[in-house]
């Protein structure tokens, strides 16, 4: 126990010299998520663009693979 009390005098002697914890955040951040959703809804958009266009071409014959 007598350690722990030593501990607990040291702790009240620097409180005021210790160095208190950065406002900012240091380092990386995550990501925002609601942007990444944004960017992801416009890629799965794009994609579902893209084989819509490639189902059509295909039925209506512009590559000429249906003879």
């Amino acid at each position: 126990m007598d350690k722990k009390d030593s501990e607990q005098e040291y702790m009240k002697e620097n409180k005021e010299t210790m160095q208190q914890p950065p406002v900012e955040k240091e380092g990386l951040e995550e990501p925002k998520v609601k942007e990444y959703n944004k960017v992801q809804g416009g890629i799965v958009a794009f994609v579902i663009l893209v084989i819509i266009i490639i189902i059509v071409l295909f039925s209506t014959d512009m590559f000429g693979l249906l003879n």
